[in-house]
């Protein structure tokens, strides 16, 4: 694949390139640095370049099999870009705290989602308006703690086919999951993390806002849905 040496300069001036110190190193993660006697690490950005292209082609191939691409991240740096990106594409996302089982147990998280999306569609209906006061306030905190757990999963009408997450070692239980699920993942990841039980690692700067933005920016711009072909 011929580099766009253009976008190499892109994503240095967006911070993709920063890593962290030398002794933070996975030593499966050392083929993503290059070779410097600096003591911050600092990121191969051809490899980068080259496997976001990969990973703008296994999004754009599952979106065009209907399958569906799960966005994960619930660092405070993400959260907004990944519900974005998600909302965009209209699949499914999670921005809050992982809900154990989301992948391994997916039916019976499926039904706590139907049970959100009914209740919810009762409230907008105003069938709970016949409750007192009290009783209404009740069921709208219920609805609110049911809003932060599955309001990003409403569109996951089955089990994903891709699962996109960044930082994999912040997020290990959602990889080790999509991993027992036998599900493709990608993963923005940095110099500390292991990228074995990833299917597509991009390596870069997976906590710098700028970083983020820039990559999830790429695959916004370049992965066409039905609706925008």
């Amino acid at each position: 694949m011929e580099i766009d040496q253009k976008k190499i300069q892109d994503m240095m001036q967006n911070g993709l390139h920063y890593g962290h110190k030398k002794n933070k190193t996975h030593p499966k993660a050392a083929k993503f640095v290059l070779p410097t006697k600096n003591n911050i690490e600092v990121m191969n950005l051809e490899i980068t370049y080259t496997n976001l292209m990969k990973a703008i082609e296994m999004i754009q191939n599952t979106i065009n099999n209907n399958g569906l691409v799960l966005f994960v991240s619930t660092l405070p740096s993400a959260r907004d870009c990944i519900k974005d990106i998600a909302k965009s594409f209209n699949q499914p996302y999670v921005v809050n705290r992982w809900i154990g089982g989301l992948l391994t147990n997916y039916k019976t998280i499926s039904e706590r989602v139907k049970h959100y999306v009914e209740m919810k569609n009762k409230f907008n209906d105003g069938e709970f308006e016949k409750y007192t006061k009290r009783e209404q306030v009740k069921i709208e905190h219920e609805l609110e703690k049911l809003e932060e757990k599955f309001g990003g999963l409403v569109s996951m009408h089955k089990k994903p086919e891709l699962v996109f997450v960044i930082d994999p070692r912040y997020h290990k239980t959602a990889v080790i999951e999509a991993n027992s699920s036998h599900m493709d993942v990608i993963a923005i990841l940095d110099n500390d993390d292991n990228p074995t039980k990833i299917t597509c690692p991009i390596p870069a700067n997976d906590s710098s806002v700028s970083s983020i933005s820039y990559i999830l920016g790429e695959i916004k711009s370049n992965v066409k849905t039905k609706n925008s072909i």
